[in-house]
């Protein structure tokens, strides 16, 4: 009887070990990645100011054509300031139809190879390059989509070329467990337009609880499109801020960076 009892407590430790949480820094227990798309002006306006003022930095993933010369500078100080510029395409290809598409028909998947992706991506990162000075940027998918037009998945041709070392994707959820991270498809919660602080503090909190990785993506903040009143997305950074003992609240690679390292000591 009594090594049965053995058997159930080794049983049990081993899918303690499976199951073992990320071990965070700094004694934290979980954290929260911001991001931004498209570039957009109240993200400058009000996001910004709203972080930094709470001592964190954002992921803001721009693309080509909405990046106008006037508003570089802006994104030259934000980068200099401690935000990650990530990469967005040149001219954000969804697929024809799609509600926030913003391509033309000649953009759209449905006109895109593999390989006419990776080159896209590829100039962006320079463009990106003569911007912030770095070689390396992360990727997120314009309305989310991988798939171009003969059926391919880019997704991880694109991470095997060495373009980008992670990219966003969009199925909903949290990180928990390393070894089945796809770095090519970072999960995330997708703010809706109209939500309200609580949804997203919720997410965080289950983040806590879980002691995982919880990635938000944002596009209007207080104006622009796609948008989230500016003080409910002051409340989560507030939130946040309350808990920084407890959350590490870091750019999109930088926290990749980490749980990729932490990948490599499995």
């Amino acid at each position: 009887m009594c090594r049965k009892y053995v058997y159930i407590l080794i049983a049990c430790c081993m899918a303690g070990i499976t199951q073992a949480r990320i071990g965070w820094p700094g004694h934290k227990k979980a954290a929260i990645v911001l991001t931004y798309d498209d570039g957009l002006a109240s993200q400058r306006q009000y996001v910004m100011p709203q972080l930094e003022n709470a001592g964190f930095r954002g992921t803001f993933f721009l693309y080509g054509q909405v990046v106008k010369a006037e508003d570089i500078p802006q994104w030259r100080g934000a980068a200099t300031r401690g935000h990650e510029l990530g990469n967005h395409s040149l001219f954000h290809p969804c697929l024809a139809g799609t509600t926030e598409s913003t391509s033309s028909p000649c953009h759209s998947l449905e006109c895109y190879s593999v390989k006419d992706m990776l080159i896209e991506i590829s100039m962006m990162n320079n463009y990106l390059l003569a911007i912030d000075g770095k070689s390396e940027h992360a990727y997120a998918y314009p309305c989310g989509q991988c798939v171009v037009a003969d059926g391919q998945d880019y997704s991880k041709p694109l991470l095997e070329a060495g373009i980008v070392k992670y990219a966003r994707g969009t199925v909903r959820g949290i990180v928990t467990d390393i070894k089945k991270l796809d770095f090519s498809k970072v999960p995330t919660l997708p703010a809706r337009p109209g939500c309200r602080s609580d949804e997203l503090i919720r997410y965080a909190k289950d983040a806590l609880a879980q002691g995982g990785l919880g990635v938000i993506v944002f596009h209007g903040v207080g104006g622009d499109y796609l948008t989230v009143d500016k003080e409910e997305h002051r409340k989560l950074v507030d939130f946040l801020a309350a808990h920084r003992e407890e959350i590490w609240v870091g750019t999109f690679s930088e926290v990749l960076d980490y749980l990729a390292q932490q990948a490599g000591k499995e």
